[in-house]
This record gives C-alpha cells, sequence and structure tokens, in this order.
C-alpha cells in the first residue's frame, strides 16, 4: 500500500527530468488562475465617535452607514461574479490541463501543450460546466462556517484530474465518482499536503515568490496521489477504464455503462475466474497469487521489501483495493 513517502519519492523522480517546463506550466497555470479557486479576503474597518483632538463630529449619519454598507456589499458581489466567472471560463479549463500535463508527464509524455488541452477538441464548454459547478457547490457550502467548504475540497478533489482525462462525463457523474472514491481518504489527503508545509515556509522566506519552485514537485506528487485513487476506483468498480477514457463515447461503442465487451478480460471482477483468461494476465488483485510468476515489482505486497529496488519509482497504478477491504477505518496507509 501506497505511503506519503513513496509519494513524495515517485513525484521528485518523476519530476526532476523535467523539472524547468514543469516550473514554466506551475507559473503560466498560475497566471491564469489555474491555481487558485478564484477566492477573494475582504476586510474592513469603520470609526465612530468624536476624533480626539479636532473638535469635529465624526459620527457618521445612519443614511450614510446604511449606503455605504449597500455599497459595499455590491461591489463584493460584483468582484466575486467577476472571479468566478475568470474562473469557469479559464483558471478551472487551465487546472484541468494542468493536471493532465502532470498526469501524462509521469510516463515520460511531457508536452506544454497539455495545458491548454482542454480548450480544444469541444471539450472548453464541457469542462466549463464541470468545473464552474464543482466550484460553485464548493463556494456555497464554504459559507457555513468554512470547514463545510473545506470538506467538500477534498471531496471533490479528483474533479479536474478526472475531467483531465474525459471531459465527456456528466458533472454529476465526475463528482459522484471523486465523492465516492475520496471516502475515508480525505484525511490521508490534507496530510500529504500538510507535509509540504515546510518547503511551502521555506519558499515563502524568499518573499513568497520560493513558494513557485515547489510547485513543480507538490503537483507532481498529487499526480501520483491520484494514480493511486485511480486505481482505487478501478478495483472497488466505481468506474471503469472504458468511462474513463471514453470508451462508451465512441461510435459504435456500448452505451450501456455497466457493459463489457465480449469476451474481454475484467481484472476488476473479483468473481470472476482468472484462470479462465486465455491470455493468462497476471492479476495483481489477487493475493492469494504467487507474485513470483510475474517478475515485476509489486510495491503492494507488505512482506515484499520495498528497498529492493532503491532509487526508483514506484508503479502505482495498481492496487490490491477490493471489496473486502475497509477502506475507512482499517488500512493504514503511513
Amino acid at each position: 500500500m501506497w505511503t506519503n513517502s513513496m509519494l513524495k519519492q515517485n513525484g521528485w523522480n518523476s519530476v526532476k527530468p523535467y523539472y524547468w517546463t514543469a516550473f514554466g506550466v506551475c507559473i503560466v497555470s498560475a497566471l491564469l488562475g489555474g491555481n487558485s479557486g478564484g477566492g477573494f479576503n475582504f476586510g474592513a474597518g469603520a470609526g465612530s465617535g468624536t476624533e480626539q483632538g479636532t473638535g469635529y463630529d465624526t459620527t457618521m449619519d445612519p443614511e450614510v452607514l446604511i449606503g455605504f454598507v449597500i455599497g459595499f456589499l455590491v461591489a463584493f458581489v460584483f468582484i466575486m461574479a467577476f472571479a468566478m466567472a475568470i474562473y469557469a471560463f479559464l483558471g478551472g479549463v487551465v487546472r484541468a490541463g494542468e493536471c493532465k500535463f502532470f498526469r501524462m508527464a509521469r510516463t515520460g509524455d511531457v508536452n506544454f501543450g497539455y495545458l491548454f488541452d482542454n480548450f480544444q477538441g469541444g471539450r472548453y464548454m464541457k469542462t466549463v460546466k464541470v468545473m464552474f459547478n464543482t466550484y460553485i457547490k464548493i463556494f456555497l457550502w464554504s459559507l457555513l462556517f468554512y470547514i463545510p467548504g473545506l470538506i467538500k475540497t477534498y471531496e471533490y478533489f479528483l474533479v479536474s484530474y478526472l475531467v483531465s482525462e474525459n471531459a465527456d462525463l456528466s458533472k454529476e457523474r465526475v463528482q459522484e465518482i471523486s465523492r465516492q472514491t475520496m471516502n475515508g481518504e480525505k484525511w490521508k489527503l490534507f496530510v500529504l499536503q500538510f507535509s509540504f508545509i515546510g518547503w511551502m515556509l521555506l519558499g515563502a522566506m524568499a518573499c513568497g515568490f520560493g513558494v513557485l519552485f515547489v510547485m513543480p514537485y507538490y503537483e507532481a506528487t498529487m499526480a501520483e496521489f491520484y494514480a493511486c485513487m485511480r486505481a482505487k476506483m478501478l478495483s472497488l468498480g466505481i468506474t471503469t477504464e472504458e468511462e474513463l477514457s471514453g470508451y462508451f463515447n465512441t461510435p459504435n461503442s456500448f452505451q450501456n455503462y455497466g457493459n463489457q465487451p465480449q469476451n474481454s478480460y475484467n481484472p476488476y471482477d473479483m468473481n470472476q475466474n482468472y484462470n479462465q483468461n486465455q491470455n493468462q494476465n497476471y492479476n495483481p488483485y489477487d493475493m492469494n497469487q504467487n507474485y513470483n510468476q510475474n517478475q515485476n515489482y509489486n510495491p503492494y505486497d507488505m512482506n515484499q521489501n520495498y528497498n529492493q529496488n532503491p532509487g526508483s519509482r514506484v508503479d502505482l497504478d495498481k492496487s490490491h483495493y477490493n471489496n473486502n477491504d475497509d477502506n475507512n477505518n482499517n488500512n493504514n496507509y503511513y
């Protein structure tokens, strides 16, 4: 099972060869609003009473005060609406592209153009709908003393990654997949993100600009986290490879989500007899299978010594999640 140190090691080993390209992606994404939710913090102060030493009465007239409050609220709503529009039509789409860049780069496919991938191919408005709807939900929940919004932020953390894979998924379906997959994972993600606090503080000491140099490492690690969550959602049947890749949206494909191509081997069906597969594919989810039948390193066998493969990236795209796991309470990731 994955650990924080494993994800961060993978992230660093992955990002080193293309660090400056990743740095450029993070800079452009930040400038276009892709690295933030588009939120603003506001503060206001007002004085009342008589100013000492001037002799003038500075008490504000009630009508003037009401006008000031109304004007402030109108300005607040206008600025928030403008920020939401920027995020909806630009920042959210860029964020999906940023997720695709780091998701693909971890496999060696480094292409700066992935940052703008969701602006083309008919994916733009679909991405806008999903990202904006998700942002609005998080924003509204944040109005309830902030904590509910924070929970929703982690609940919908995978949305941008899912959209980067298949923008044809509906906003309801994307949010459902993210919500179900993140069940029992929100605290683990928080701990993983918090583990970067030292790097962030060190970067903040350099007039705040140093944080930008940490972002490629951070985003590469988040891509590794998504790889684990992707393995989880597939192995638990929350979604399928065909749905994530858009297989069912292609011509002449099966439109029923539950259908599988005839005679197709399904490694996520825990009730399937794997020996029926004529190809005799190795099944990483069968805990009773002898791993020595396949020479590939298995990072999910807790009896295997990870030091047997020092200094290299661990394959996190497969997991031994199954229907017998107690995902919420008993799995120790750390």
